[in-house]
């Protein structure tokens, strides 16, 4: 019994230190082999996920550093009298699409910090922002409402194009101020970094992290600083909004062609009630409509429209068949 014991102590002694077998061609083998090639798996794909996730927040650096450089570009982009027609013609377009890379590089930069990623990881979180976005929407609905009733001194769902697109841009109002805040968290906190690293290259310190990122995020928010601060102030202040409805509704909701015979055919309607035998008429004609006249333009709103009872064209008879 006793010699039993001690070759069991001796099979488990072997199987745990290993032995000459595990360096063979042998299919036995101790283990102490198996557990070691185990080992050296899991630390092989340890280091290959970490080089794949390291790889992976290279190349998002890279992708927000070119995404925010051509931002930048595109924003300050300006049209001189020798360049093309088209560049000329697409000036505006130019810096649009400029500040909304701008805007992706500081979400996906707001996205990423540990607070954020954190906060987002509760439910609450994400119940909350759905209620505050939702509160949001139907706040802007009524702001809408408003404003088309204002300038047309009707119902506002007499007008359900423009009511859409009013609302959208009643969204976008709401959130610019928030945009600007954090516009201006992002350039502060730069800034400061900057600051620092510039006293420490002076104080003889020797300090490796890189200053793209900084800079870049410097020029980016300042775009949107600057952006944001002109909008507010001029092509989405209160006195603006009124003439973007008027010349949303002029190009989704008012009919040139109709057939009111005591309407002029050049004076644009709006078809009123269920029965459609009342119009909405516009004081006058407006001038063609494009995306650069909707955001720089200004426009006289007017203070009075006509409404009338359509009397529409008697059909002629139809000529009789052979």
């Amino acid at each position: 019994m006793t010699k039993e014991f001690e070759r069991d102590i001796n099979v488990i002694r072997q199987e745990l230190t290993g032995s000459e077998l595990d360096q063979s061609r042998q299919e036995t083998r101790s283990l102490k082999y198996y557990v070691r090639d185990i080992h050296n798996d899991l630390v092989t794909l340890m280091y290959t996920r970490k080089d794949e996730r390291e790889e992976s927040h290279r190349n998002l650096e890279v992708a927000l550093c070119v995404i925010g450089f051509i931002g930048v570009l595109l924003a300050i982009t300006r049209s001189a009298e020798n360049d093309f027609d088209w560049i000329r013609e697409h000036t505006l377009s130019f810096r649009l699409w400029g500040v909304a890379l701008c805007a992706i590089f500081v979400g996906v930069s707001l996205e990423r910090l540990s607070l954020v990623i954190s906060l987002w990881s509760f439910t609450v979180t994400k119940v909350l922002l759905s209620i505050v976005l939702s509160g949001l929407v139907i706040y802007a609905r009524g702001q809408a409402g408003i404003y088309v009733n204002h300038v047309f001194h009707v119902d506002a769902s007499a007008l359900p194009i423009t009511l859409l697109f009013t609302t959208g841009l009643m969204v976008f109002k709401l959130i610019l101020p928030f945009i600007i805040v954090v516009a201006a968290a992002m350039f502060i906190i730069n800034i400061l970094f900057l600051l620092a690293w510039l006293k420490n290259k002076f104080d003889g310190g020797d300090s490796e992290l890189p200053l793209l990122y900084p800079v870049l995020c410097v020029l980016v928010s300042s775009v949107l600083l600057y952006h944001g601060r002109l909008w507010s102030n001029e092509q989405l202040s209160d006195a603006r909004v009124p003439e973007k409805i008027y010349l949303l509704a002029h190009a989704l909701d008012f009919n040139n062609s109709h057939q009111c015979a005591n309407v002029p055919a050049g004076r644009p309607v709006v078809f009123l009630g269920n029965a459609q035998d009342v119009v909405l008429v516009a004081p006058y004609q407006s001038e063609g409509f494009d995306f650069t006249t909707f955001f720089e333009a200004s426009v006289n709103v007017p203070q009075q429209f006509m409404r009338m009872r359509c009397e529409y064209k008697m059909a002629q008879a139809l000529p009789e068949g052979e």
